[in-house]
């Protein structure tokens, strides 16, 4: 460990045993303990075959989209970095616009413009500092609107909640309505 390191180490374990009032040693051994479960969890959830499994399912979903070719070749060359990304989830990816543009043979800006593409399609989120997760559009719908549906206190001001809801209402009345006027050729 290079001496920076070593200092950046030693000051997060004194944070951390400031924070918690424990001693250095009992919070050293806590962050060593924090972080051998992380990594126990990263093995477990980045096992060959749930990463295989994970790939097989995103290429399912993503070859059948109406997506252009280079987009499809973006994500398809994505995927098989699937896992290798920071953070625990398995279908982080790392990998720098320069290095997917060489593994895909597209040029530079093309395979960021798809890479943009991608992303206003819902099919890969933003990349910053080379990572991204690969997503499926509306994946996340059902989940969302559970929480929502399982949600206590929806409305906090119902006297600001009230007029906007009825305002929408109206809205959509009267798209409804001239929908409906240029329906029948009126």
């Amino acid at each position: 460990m290079t001496k920076n390191g070593s200092n950046a180490r030693k000051a997060k374990i004194r944070d951390s045993a400031a924070r918690s009032g424990k001693t250095y040693r009992q919070a050293a051994r806590d962050i060593d303990d924090r972080a051998e479960i992380k990594a126990a969890l990263r093995a477990a959830m980045h096992s060959p075959e749930a990463l295989a499994e994970e790939r097989e399912s995103y290429l399912t979903q993503m070859l059948t989209a109406d997506l252009p070719e280079t987009v499809k070749v973006c994500l398809y060359a994505l995927s098989g970095r699937l896992g290798t990304a920071t953070h625990t989830d398995t279908r982080g990816v790392k990998c720098s616009k320069n290095e997917l543009a060489a593994e895909t043979g597209l040029d530079v800006e093309a395979t960021c413009l798809s890479l943009y593409l991608a992303e206003a399609h819902g099919w890969v989120t933003a990349f910053h500092n080379d990572e991204a997760r690969l997503t499926v559009p509306g994946e996340d719908i059902a989940m969302y609107q559970d929480f929502l549906d399982r949600w206590k206190r929806i409305v906090a001001a119902p006297d600001v909640y009230g007029p906007l809801q009825e305002a929408v209402a109206a809205q959509a009345a009267a798209e409804l309505s001239e929908w409906g006027e240029w329906k029948r050729g009126g």
